[in-house]
């Protein structure tokens, strides 16, 4: 009975082995992907100084505050974007600019000048480190009341 039972059981597994599919080897890819976000940072920043210039023809008076020191900034981004630049606004001081003043901010970076006087300014600004160089110039129709003048300047980078 034993021997008819492992005859059987031989046969059994002969005809399954025999019947089953073969084995075949598959593969899949599996992809990841990741979001790197714009990153803009101002790092550097080394505040400027501005003086009073007289004008000539107004004798003693100053009229005229300008930078004496550039103000520089550096631009760490790991995308292009534009840059808005401001004309100068008066933030604080004795008197407040009076109509008809001037406002100006040069801007200087590579080979690229810029000049924003009566309105907002934009340029482009490339991938990577970029160094800034700022001054103002504020000319008044009337002389500067003697004081301490602050003055700031808005850089907005849009990636």
């Amino acid at each position: 009975m034993w021997h008819r039972f492992a005859k059987n059981s031989a046969w059994i597994l002969a005809s399954t082995m025999a019947l089953s599919p073969a084995a075949l080897a598959q593969n899949v890819d599996i992809n990841f992907s990741g979001n790197v976000p714009i990153q803009t940072n101002f790092t550097n920043v080394v505040p400027g100084t501005a003086e009073t210039a007289t004008v000539v023809t107004s004798g003693n008076s100053s009229h005229i505050i300008e930078s004496v020191t550039a103000t520089s900034v550096s631009i760490e981004s790991n995308s292009p974007g534009t840059m808005t630049v401001s004309p100068p606004r008066l933030l604080s001081g004795p008197t407040p600019d009076p109509d008809g003043t001037k406002h100006v901010t040069f801007l200087n970076f590579g080979t690229q000048n810029l000049i924003a006087d009566a309105t907002n300014e934009i340029v482009n600004i490339p991938a990577g480190i970029t160094d800034l160089e700022i001054k103002i110039r504020v000319e008044r129709p009337t002389p500067f009341v003697a004081g301490t003048y602050d003055y700031g300047v808005t850089l907005t980078l849009t990636p």
